[in-house]
């Protein structure tokens, strides 16, 4: 039996997984940032089929989903060509999201999701790749302990967002 994690490119027909992976994964780590743990305004802006079939009709993303023998374990969403600080669009990529599973977290998953956006972005001639992560996240330590380091800050202005949830880092990895 094949245990392999593998990172399979979605199309439009994979919307219904998609929804489904993002429905189950977002609250399992998410909804206590929110008032009333309710994570319905994130959810309905980032994870329904009308969100994704939006990003479906933007050349510049790419959604992955993540699995081991044929299990959605979590997604991957990229922007191939998205400038950040002095690189242009041409040299940098956005890590954009990068969600799994409560049970599939701890077990490597993670690091074999950035290797494979490491290898995606070589294959485009990148000199970096950027993501933004939340400085309360446990994630944080996972992506500096990689090699990312912290370029900026920002605050989030969801509604509904507990206030000390709104902070955000902006990190790079030279490639």
């Amino acid at each position: 039996m094949n245990s392999e994690i593998v990172f399979k490119n979605c199309s439009e027909n994979d919307i219904e997984s998609l929804v489904n992976i993002s429905q189950q994964f977002y609250p399992e780590h998410y909804i206590h940032i929110w008032k009333n743990n309710d994570p319905s305004y994130y959810i309905d802006l980032s994870f329904n089929q009308k969100a994704f079939t939006e990003d479906f009709k933007v050349e510049n993303i790419a959604y992955f989903l993540i699995k081991k023998e044929n299990k959605d374990l979590g997604l991957l969403k990229i922007r191939k060509h998205q400038e950040v600080l002095n690189f242009e669009g041409s040299e940098a990529i956005q890590l954009e999201k990068i969600y799994l599973l409560k049970e599939s977290t701890g077990l490597g998953i993670g690091k074999k999701g950035i290797e494979f956006v490491k290898n995606y972005a070589q294959n485009l001639n990148k000199k970096v790749i950027w993501l933004d992560v939340m400085t309360t996240s446990p994630a944080l330590l996972f992506y500096k302990k990689i090699g990312f380091s912290t370029v900026s800050f920002y605050n989030l202005d969801y509604p509904g967002l507990k206030d000390n949830y709104r902070e955000m880092q902006r990190m790079i990895l030279p490639i």
